[in-house]
């Protein structure tokens, strides 16, 4: 064999042994999940709800979704002592929770207006985003009767 020839399969090898590298690499590493499952399911696995994550994510300028990741976040890193302290916080920003953000539907506003003693079932749309603002959702599953 001569140099010339010897130079061409080294070359050729190594271009093989590249490309399967290469191929290794992208196609034979196992997906990962989604950037950010691991705080998403942390924040689901909580006892936090949309209000807080909306509170949260509202006081670093993020959505809701946002809110979600900060709180898992801090949960999967040992701080999530620190998250009551982040919504009282943000709640003295002005940030607060609407009805909508409750998850809470028509039928449970009429049955929370019943239960309240208002004639109108905005008056209880409006006490129960307050409560779920406060962190006080407990007292709007009692007034649902679970």
């Amino acid at each position: 064999m001569t140099s010339t020839f010897k130079a061409r399969v080294r070359r050729l090898s190594a271009g093989l042994l590249m490309s399967s590298a290469v191929a290794l690499v992208l196609f034979g590493q196992p997906a990962q999940a989604m950037p950010q499952q691991r705080e998403y399911d942390a924040f689901f696995s909580s006892r936090y709800n949309y209000c807080d994550a909306k509170l949260v994510g509202a006081l670093y300028g993020q959505d809701p979704d946002g809110g979600k990741v900060i709180i898992g976040q801090k949960i999967l890193n040992g701080i999530g002592t620190n998250v009551p302290v982040v919504i009282r916080e943000s709640r003295g920003y002005g940030n607060a929770c609407d009805w909508e953000d409750t998850g809470l539907s028509y039928s449970d506003a009429q049955i929370l207006a019943e239960t309240w003693g208002f004639s109108d079932p905005y008056d209880a749309k409006l006490k129960a985003a307050d409560l779920f603002t406060n962190g006080r959702e407990q007292q709007v599953r009692n007034g649902l009767g679970y």
